[in-house]
């Protein structure tokens, strides 16, 4: 018996040891002995029990995933085809329609002009009536004459002929409007160049008629509604022998000599060296007309 205390104590001390989880049972005398082994009611179900455990174990997933992997890549491909596909299409699309509307704006100017050339040639027609109309209602000569200086004087022709050349500019250290040629000085110098005999007057190209209006717009000068700028530059057609002459002894020109002398603005009065030409006024337009 004291050697059989001491064996169960070895074995206890070994299932101690051993059985952090599972217990380990010592093999019993019938074992010691050489007798049949005694197995464990479920040891033939361990193979179900280890299937069912391990069924989706990691392992299991690697082998599947590799079979969506080409399907998800062939969609991903799929997409990237059809974006570039619709893209490509708009951007198709764009271009042609630019190009049409480039080529409609194309024919639309070449259609414009050519309207524009004959509107033209129909003026050239209709002026020429208008002149053969009118040397055939004016059959006295004097009456043609007439008017023929009427339209020179109210600016509804063109004119050319000799004159002189006036230039009026503001003062040298002009710092406000008393230094400035204003729109009344320049409307008191065309007064007097016509009391002096001008026929036709144009202020930096702008042909002056009976109607158009000199006003101030701010440090500009409006001519028929067009904005100047200083110098102004007046051409006169007219007897240039005694053009000047005769203006010096206008109101107009004794103005100017007083804001000459006490403003510092210049006018300068030359010969012109060749016959100017002046336009026509194109605001001009017949309003009323009467037969004698």
């Amino acid at each position: 018996m004291g050697a059989l205390d001491g064996v169960e104590l070895r074995l206890g001390r070994r299932r101690r040891v051993l059985g952090s989880g599972f217990a380990v049972r010592a093999r019993d005398d019938s074992a010691r002995a050489g007798g049949p082994v005694r197995r464990r009611p479920d040891a033939s179900m361990s193979l179900l029990t280890d299937l069912q455990a391990e069924a989706l174990e990691p392992e299991y997933r690697s082998t599947t995933a590799p079979r969506n992997r080409p399907a998800r890549l062939a969609v991903v491909v799929a997409l990237v085809v059809i974006l570039l596909t619709v893209a490509l299409l708009q951007t198709t699309r764009s271009t042609g329609s630019a190009a049409e509307q480039r080529q409609e704006l194309l024919d639309r100017v070449a259609g414009a002009r050519e309207r524009q050339a004959i509107l033209g040639d129909t003026a050239s027609e209709l002026e020429d009536e208008v002149r053969q109309l009118g040397a055939e209602a004016l059959g006295n000569p004097a009456e043609r004459d007439l008017l023929l200086l009427l339209d020179r004087l109210s600016g509804a022709s063109s004119v050319t002929g000799p004159g002189i050349i006036v230039t009026v500019d503001d003062a040298d250290d002009a710092t406000s409007a008393q230094g400035m040629v204003l729109d009344g000085d320049l409307t008191r110098l065309v007064n007097g160049l016509r009391q002096a005999g001008a026929e036709a007057i144009s202020v930096n190209g702008r042909r002056l008629s009976v109607l158009t209006p000199i006003r101030s717009a701010g440090a500009a000068i409006t001519v028929d509604y067009v904005s100047l700028s200083p110098p102004y530059r007046l051409e006169v057609i007219g007897d240039p022998d005694t053009l000047q002459a005769r203006f010096n002894e206008t109101t107009g020109a004794a103005w100017w000599h007083l804001i000459v002398q006490n403003y510092g603005l210049s006018l300068t009065i030359t010969q012109a060296d060749d016959d100017l030409i002046l336009p026509a006024d194109p605001g001009m337009t017949v309003r009323y007309a009467k037969e004698k």
